[in-house]
């Protein structure tokens, strides 16, 4: 685990105001108020261990006040928040950092009251910032997001991924009652007046791109360091956006590859990037992206010399690139798809997200990322962070476990993944379909798809009976003849 203390000189850096607080120990009802105060402003932080002064204190026995107060907070504050807690040492302290988003569905109670923010105050909302907050709240239904899809029906979603969501959803939320996938949704505003919003096709669909035909992904590697008609590797992701990220980190691991040390007999592996600051990227890009347009698009590209993660839209209104460069407000475009990917982790921490990439980049030697905004798009660079040296080694890197057959009118992802569930089916014969989809990343949908193209291809076999029956390697059968 990232060591995280350099988040909590940062804030010591700044004074409290309507982001930030500092609390000597834990008092579950005060830090209730503020929370919810700063869920209904801007979002932000508190730090408990630190006192008046912004001494470092710490907290004795941590980890026990930690995961009452959770607790508390979990259940006390409604509707359910976007809130992460973690435990950061700071010179031999124990500190707590609570941060928080702007809430997408304010306005938020603790214990029934409203708080809200005023300068460094926690106060009661009047009727005035009520009014305000439940305005603000309507017109963000009418975001990109919350709009319905026709057409789009639960059968067209991956029951495996919503279920997978549902899990960590409880973990968080122990006592709320789910009765199945489709009040899951509707629990949690993916399904509005019984129809499917544009974000829960984009999570959750198994080919998304029949509806939502911006929501692909492109990974391109050039040779060189321009863009050209000649590339080494060229993916367009069409699944839903867990498959997406899935298949984008692990197609940059073949690309960036790694390095292998031997010391003192140990064989050890570092990846050739900043793995970390490229995850946090990539969340960014696909939680911030403005997907309103048909004409949206997120590109990443990889040089000879960079890595550049381009996206369609700009910057939200209130925040600069310089502010990307400290502690600042997280505005989000897409608060539905926000709250779902911190509920999957694939966003381990709010608010912090561009400092841990700058931290990130300077711990793996790497300069610190670029980041570029133009009239409709917006671009992080990665100086460095590049392929292989010679077309050869990249060629080499690239397809390394990607391609062991090649099938005629497929893309080179499918390929991808049709050669991966040979490998699974080889070295584990006789798996099932789910148990196929769970080694693979994929929904059911999409594994019933390879299994049939394998099928076709006579390649694959299903032996025993459908309720306890798997695949075997056509080419296992043939030898035992």
């Amino acid at each position: 685990m990232m060591n995280n203390s350099f988040i909590i000189k940062n804030l010591l850096d700044k004074d409290e105001d309507t982001r930030l607080e500092f609390k000597a120990d834990v008092s579950q009802t005060s830090i209730g108020k503020i929370v919810t105060s700063l869920i209904n402003t801007e979002g932000g932080d508190v730090v408990i261990g630190v006192n008046d002064h912004k001494e470092v204190i710490g907290l004795e026995h941590a980890e026990r006040k930690l995961a009452t107060l959770q607790r508390t907070l979990l259940e006390d504050i409604k509707p359910e928040a976007p809130i992460s807690f973690q435990i950061i040492n700071y010179k031999g302290n124990d500190v707590i950092l609570i941060s928080t988003w702007e809430g997408a569905n304010k306005p938020y109670q603790f214990k029934s009251i409203i708080y809200v923010r005023e300068n460094t105050r926690t106060k009661i909302s009047d009727a005035s910032s009520i009014a305000n907050l439940i305005a603000e709240r309507k017109n963000a239904d009418f975001h990109w997001e919350r709009r319905t899809v026709l057409g789009a029906d639960i059968e067209d979603l991956s029951q495996r991924e919503i279920e997978k969501t549902i899990v960590l959803y409880k973990e968080r939320n122990s006592k709320v009652t789910i009765e199945d996938n489709e009040d899951f949704l509707i629990q949690t505003g993916l399904i509005k007046n019984n129809n499917l919003t544009n974000a829960c096709v984009l999570l959750f669909a198994n080919t998304p791109v029949r509806f939502i035909p911006q929501s692909p992904i492109r990974i391109t590697v050039f040779p060189g360091r321009e863009t050209g008609d000649t590339f080494i590797g060229d993916r367009l992701l069409n699944g839903n956006l867990f498959e997406n990220i899935i298949d984008t980190l692990e197609y940059l691991d073949i690309v960036f590859g790694k390095t292998i040390e031997v010391v003192d007999n140990l064989r050890t592996e570092k990846q050739n990037y900043p793995h970390l600051a490229i995850r946090e990227a990539l969340m960014n890009a696909v939680v911030h992206r403005d997907y309103n347009s048909v004409n949206s698009f997120l590109q990443i590209s990889v040089f000879s010399d960079r890595t550049e993660i381009s996206n369609y839209g700009t910057l939200p209104e209130g925040i600069t690139i310089k502010d990307l460069k400290k502690e600042h407000n997280s505005i989000l475009r897409n608060p539905d798809i926000a709250q779902i990917c911190f509920t999957r982790r694939y966003i381990e921490m709010l608010g912090s997200g561009t400092l841990r990439m700058i931290n990130d980049c300077k711990v793996n030697g790497f300069k610190q990322p670029k980041w570029e905004e133009s009239e409709k798009t917006f671009k992080v660079v990665f100086e460095g962070v590049k392929h292989k040296n010679s077309n050869e080694g990249v060629s080499e890197g690239v397809n390394e476990g990607v391609k062991y057959l090649s099938f005629e009118g497929v893309n080179e992802g499918v390929n991808k993944a049709l050669n991966d569930v040979l490998s699974i089916i080889r070295n584990n014969p006789e798996l099932n379909t789910t148990e196929i989809a769970n080694q693979i990343g994929k929904g059911i949908s999409t594994t019933e798809r390879y299994l049939k193209v394998l099928k076709d291809e006579n390649l694959i076999v299903f032996l025993g009976s459908p309720r306890t029956g798997g695949y075997v390697l056509k080419a296992h059968l043939d030898n035992l003849k």
